[in-house]
């Protein structure tokens, strides 16, 4: 009794709380970034894999398989969180538009 159930948060190395390099990331705010990914709110930036696995699912931008990536809420399809920062307008109103549409 007293117990809450609740989804637990994911231990992220904080290596993986960066970009790994795939794309030149000038105008990314380090410590939003890191915060969304703490918060499970972004997946970590792992790097990206050639070769496919049962546990890595692939991002249709960049071709690379991921043990984790991102959902837009428009359509459901999964970006890995290097091409969603690429295409992510900084300090930006407007919502930015669904490449996968």
């Amino acid at each position: 009794m007293g117990n809450k159930l609740g989804r637990r948060r994911q231990v992220v190395d904080e290596k993986y709380t960066r970009p790994q390099g795939l794309y030149n990331h000038k105008d990314v705010d380090q410590k939003k970034l890191r915060k969304l990914i703490l918060e499970s709110k972004l997946a970590p930036c792992y790097p990206g894999d050639e070769e496919t696995a049962v546990d890595r699912e692939e991002c249709p931008i960049c071709f690379l398989y991921y043990p984790s990536l991102n959902r837009s809420r428009c359509c459901t399809k999964s970006i890995c969180t290097e091409c969603f920062l690429q295409m992510k307008v900084p300090n930006s109103t407007r919502p930015t538009q669904c490449p996968l549409l």
